[in-house]
């Protein structure tokens, strides 16, 4: 597409640009919003630098592309209910160890959302930047053998794959873990999907939340998932993102998963808004 509104520099040379000559905060109009949603479905997650906005504009922002989502665990800013608030003293920081899994947000859910807008509040001096990797490329690079192997096959999405053992073990540990599996039970998705506004094929697959292939012996499961976990951790089909104050991200969850990279040692905030829109037949 030949942009009129906004300037486009890709950042790899398999998914994610930068959105240039656009300020959020001053809002955007239909043209302007057009060619953005048309960037998001060409590079699959674009980037915005230097959009001091206030969490009214992220929200309104983020309402421009569909209904926007209310997290079931993760707390939220005061005031809005629309946007999450991360953050952590450091990476090492006890509940970020789900940050260095490849995953689609939600996918343990029947309906998980459209996409996510994520703006840098606060951010360390290095360190922590967050990467994507392309699943259009992840199932174009498969062997045609394999491509025949997964497109028949679906996975369960559980999101208490992410609780570790010694956490049952402890003081009311169990009874959180029966709590979070009754509130968000496991989902089944195809391994391969079709992305419903471009209709290209994708492989769908959450290394922090994919626990077991439906229909297969526990150890053919287990290799099948293991290879395709490495197969999207291929470099080729990433890109990675240097966070800075007022930095936004934002991605298309149906096409891309990410990876938050811990390797920081500084505070870290930032505020995400999730949007719900057509989903996956």
């Amino acid at each position: 597409m030949e942009y009129q509104h906004i300037q486009i520099k890709p950042i790899s040379g398999s998914l994610g640009a930068i959105i240039e000559n656009v300020d959020l905060a001053a809002g955007i109009d239909d043209q302007v919003y057009a060619e953005i949603k048309q960037a998001l479905l060409d590079n699959l997650v674009i980037f915005f630098r230097d959009q001091e906005i206030t969490p009214d504009q992220q929200v309104a922002f983020g309402r421009r592309f569909g209904e926007l989502h209310i997290h079931p665990f993760i707390p939220s800013l005061e005031g809005h209910e629309e946007i999450i608030r991360l953050r952590a003293k450091s990476g090492a920081q006890e509940m970020l160890r789900l940050a260095n899994s490849w995953h689609e947000d939600l996918s343990y859910t029947y309906d998980p959302p459209l996409a996510a807008i994520l703006r840098a509040v606060t951010v360390p001096s290095r360190g922590g930047d967050t990467m994507w990797v392309n699943l259009y490329k992840a199932y174009d690079t498969l062997s045609e053998k394999m491509k025949a192997i997964v497109e028949d096959l679906s996975a369960w999405h559980d999101v208490t794959k992410t609780y570790r053992r010694q956490e049952l073990h402890m003081k009311g540990g169990a009874e959180q873990y029966a709590k979070t599996l009754a509130k968000t039970p496991p989902a089944l998705h195809p391994l391969v999907r079709e992305h419903p506004e471009t209709g290209k094929k994708l492989l769908y697959v959450s290394e922090l939340t994919t626990t077991h292939i439906e229909g297969l012996h526990e150890n053919e499961s287990d290799a099948l998932l293991q290879m395709l976990f490495r197969h999207i951790d291929w470099k080729e089909l990433h890109c990675r993102f240097y966070w800075e104050p007022n930095s936004i991200a934002m991605w298309d969850n149906r096409c891309t998963a990410h990876y938050a990279v811990r390797d920081y040692t500084e505070p870290r905030e930032m505020h995400r808004v999730t949007v719900l829109g057509e989903q996956f037949n």
